[in-house]
């Protein structure tokens, strides 16, 4: 019964408070279209580095797959510890590393181990 009471007096305050409810309605509003319209959430053109350990046509077609997105971009890096250096000097964002047994893993269904 509370909870009626304390309903009824609000809706007697909003009437008589007419920034409230306009408050109410307008800052909710324009959230939504903030984040509807003016945030976009879309990565693009991410930066990452690719180690191929495999080297099978099945291991090249998925570094190809990756590619085709516009959300990665591909960055060449050489020496003693091509990630490590890429990634610790700003080169790329990220590292993709396919393991030697990729193909084998990828025909028997097997989710291959990843590190993070």
């Amino acid at each position: 019964m509370r909870v009626f009471a304390q309903c009824k007096k609000e809706l007697a305050q909003f009437s008589r408070d007419h920034l409230t409810v306009a408050l109410a309605i307008v800052l909710p509003l324009a959230t939504l279209l903030i984040f509807g319209f003016a945030i976009r959430l879309q990565t693009k053109d991410i930066l990452i580095v690719v180690q191929d350990f495999s080297m099978t046509p099945t291991s090249r077609s998925y570094v190809a797959q990756l590619f085709t997105t516009n959300q990665f971009q591909p960055t060449r890096w050489s020496g003693q510890d091509p990630i490590n250096d890429a990634i610790e000097k700003g080169i790329a964002k990220a590292a993709v590393i396919i393991p030697p047994e990729f193909e084998w893993q990828v025909k028997a269904e097997k989710t291959p181990p990843y590190k993070c």
